[in-house]
Parts: structure tokens; sequence; C-alpha cells
């Protein structure tokens, strides 16, 4: 697998970023970090450690529209720390190797793209999630994975709202359904019944995996907005991003700022799923700077979540967490002051008891699948 290429922005030590969308009264702002380039160039599986190190601690979660979430019963918190520990030691080991010894899965692509001769199946040239979807929706008797009437009832008043904050993401459908085991580029929404004692800002959590292998998992909680924009916590009131809120992404990763876009324009960027890229700093700055894209495109998240190697598999086999594949509109829209809470729209799409679980999560009763 082709190794996401993320850069980091380091920020000043001793900014405090709450998690909650709004801070109670007694919440301190942060520091204003300053963005390193060094940091930024630096590429590896995990997200690199600045230079000016802080720690970015997230406050206790409100419950908030969009949920708010807690640990497992196998103590996540001791084995972010383990996660933390490890990328230390892989940073200190990379930093002697150089890229002369760079790990067999940080392979091309291209270098394992069959030849044209090769016996591949026409339907799986493309995009192999869009055929999976394909087969999903044939299993289901429809012609479509998720036919209007289901968009409707899942996403209409969410859709309604992109279509004013976004509306070429808004052209893209929304669609999602689980699958059996997670993978690079898809969603863990937490169960319903998970993380409701610690850990909260996991409970209703959507999470978009970044990186998912031996070594271990990694990915960024799309539903977690802090009060805090850009342009404050970076001190630059006039920059290309000042205007765009910053999300939670997660307890790993002190001093860590990463951002998501839709943008194959960006240079340095790496594809995540299907219309879905990470990174590329200095060029999205550039391309906002000259207009050719939007500021709103683009989401920025300080930290991310971690697991040790295995740990996350052994989760989603007790059921902590949902694996789901899903559209690029429902991985990139902002999620700030939504009709209905994102974790709710994506199992509603996915019918089934999923779409059972969040009725029951709501006091609902569910309706005919």
């Amino acid at each position: 697998m082709h190794s996401t290429v993320v850069r980091a922005i380091s920020v000043r030590p001793a900014a405090r970023i709450a998690a909650a969308r709004a801070p109670k009264p007694s919440a301190q702002p942060p520091a204003r970090p300053q963005f390193s380039r060094g940091a930024r160039n630096n590429n590896d599986v995990f997200l690199q450690k600045g230079t000016h190190r802080s720690r970015l601690v997230a406050s206790r979660a409100e419950k908030q529209s969009d949920g708010a979430g807690e640990a497992d019963a196998e103590k996540p918190k001791k084995a972010s720390e383990d996660v933390a520990k490890d990328e230390d030691d892989e940073m200190k080991a990379e930093a002697g190797a150089g890229d002369a010894e760079r790990p067999d899965d940080v392979v091309g692509d291209v270098e394992k793209a069959p030849a044209l001769d090769d016996d591949v199946a026409p339907a799986l040239e493309g995009d192999w999630r869009d055929f999976r979807a394909m087969l999903i929706s044939q299993e289901k008797g429809k012609d479509e994975l998720v036919d209007e009437d289901e968009i409707a009832a899942a996403s209409g008043p969410n859709l309604e709202l992109l279509m004013q904050q976004n509306p070429k993401l808004a052209k893209d459908k929304p669609w999602a359904h689980r699958i059996g085991a997670p993978e690079k580029g898809c969603l863990l929404l937490a169960a319903a019944d998970e993380f409701t004692l610690g850990q909260q800002y996991f409970h209703q959590a959507v999470i978009l995996l970044l990186e998912h292998h031996e070594k271990g998992s990694m990915g960024v909680i799309l539903n977690r907005p802090t009060q805090y924009n850009m342009g404050y916590v970076s001190g630059q009131s006039d920059g290309p991003f000042a205007e765009n809120a910053l999300y939670f992404g997660g307890d790993v990763g002190d001093g860590t700022v990463s951002f998501l876009h839709g943008s194959d324009k960006v240079q340095g960027s790496a594809e995540v799923l299907p219309g879905v890229y990470l990174g590329g700093y200095d060029s999205a700055c550039e391309l906002v700077k000259k207009e050719e894209v939007d500021a709103n495109e683009f989401k920025f998240f300080a930290r991310y979540c971690g697991w040790a190697p295995g740990q996350l598999k052994r989760e989603c086999e007790r059921g902590v967490w949902y694996p789901v594949a899903c559209s690029k509109q429902l991985a990139l829209k902002q999620v700030i002051q939504l009709p209905k809470p994102l974790w709710r729209e994506i199992l509603e799409l996915c019918g089934g008891e999923l779409k059972s679980a969040a009725a029951r999560a709501y006091g609902e009763e569910d309706d005919a699948n």
C-alpha cells in the first residue's frame, strides 16, 4: 500500500485547543502557534512532530448534536501512549537511516500496478470501492446503493445546508455501506453504546482512517469542531485559511495540525480515498491566494487518533467501531451546526441494523428497513 504523505504544522508551546464547539466560561484561549516549514516537509506514515512542540489538550467534550465519546474496556489511553512512543522511536531510527531504509510497505502504487497485458477484470480497472458498492446494491436488488428516497430521508436537511456552503461538493451523491474490516480511506463510526463514560470525544464519533497497515493505524475525527479558527491559532488573521474552523482530530500527536481537501490541484498531497486528499500546505496556500480553489474546501485538524498494530482490528471485532465505506461528500463536508448529526446521517444511509441502531440511540422507533 502506498504510504500517505502527511504534512505536520507545528505549534508554539502551551497552546490549548478545546474539543467542545463552545468554550466553557473558565476556558483559557490557546497561545498562537507558529508554523514550521521544516516539519511540513517531513513525510512519514504518521504525523511528524514539529520543532516547536505544544500539548494540544482536549478539554472534556460537551455533548453536542454531533455527539461526544469515550474509551473502550482495554484502556485505549494507554494504547494511545504506546502509539506515541512507537512513533518517537520510529522517527529517531529514520533520522539516521534516511530514505534508503524506508519500510517495505512504503512502495509506490506504480511499482505494484499490473501491466497492461495482465488479466485484470475490466470492472476493476476503476475504483474498486465503486465496484464493491455496485455488488452490494445488486445483492439488495437495487440499481443504486442508496436511492433518491433514502438519500432524502437520511441526508435531506444536511444536503440543503451543503448546497449553500459548497455547491460543488453537494453534487456528489452521498452513500455509505458497512464493510467487514477497517481499511485505509474508510470511516469508523463509534458503536452507539460505546464511550459514554471516558474519552467522550469518541462518543458518536465519525473517524476517517488515513492509514491502516501492520505498523498501526491513524485517522482524524470528522465531527468535532472546536470554537477556534485557523486565523486565531496561527496568528495569521489575514492568512488564506484564517476563517477555517479547526477540528479536534483525536487524542494523539501533540503539536500537529493536518488537513483534508478535495482538490487534485494541490501539489504534495496524497489521496486517502477517491477525491479526498491529505496535505500539501504550501501549494494549497498559493492556490487559495490565486483564487483557484476555495478555502472552504479545506478541513483542518489538531492531533489525530492512533492505534497500535492489530489494536483497531480487535476493537472492530469486539463491536467498538462500525467500519463503513462512503462517498467523498461525507468525508469532506464541514460538520458545524448540521440539522442532523453526521453520525446519524451515515448510519441511516447504511440502512439495516445500523439504521436501527441510530434510531434507538435517539429514542425513536425504526421504520421498516
